[in-house]
């Protein structure tokens, strides 16, 4: 007659039921954080920037304005194009970051297309 070590199967249980308990744990803490997203806004300001210089002095600073998600700078259109989160910023703020620098800021309702 064989003995089973009933104290070895059940450190064995306990082991998977954590196991367990910790991945669907973990897929619901997943789910609530893509959940919290913020919300986003789009602009593009016209600008007056004419030359490699002006990039260069708005790349230097306008990316890392609170709440930039994303930021792109057409010179040949004299465009500046801003995804940001609309709980950190807002349009009005970008505007005054970008005047700040000495530029002109006229928002538009065109977004340029991804390149």
């Amino acid at each position: 007659m064989e003995v089973i070590n009933t104290n070895n199967m059940k450190a064995r249980i306990v082991i998977m039921m954590t196991a367990l308990m910790l991945l669907v744990s973990a897929g619901a803490f997943a789910q609530k954080r893509e959940s919290k997203k913020a919300p986003y806004g789009e602009v593009t300001f016209v600008t007056n920037l004419h030359c490699a210089k002006c990039v260069k002095k708005c790349n230097a600073t306008l990316p890392y304005e609170k709440g930039i998600i994303d930021y792109k700078i057409d010179l040949d259109s004299k465009t500046i194009y801003f995804k940001f989160d609309i709980s950190k910023t807002s349009p009005e703020k970008l505007s005054k970051a970008i005047e700040k620098l000495g530029y002109t800021a006229s928002k538009t309702e065109t977004v340029p297309e991804s390149k």
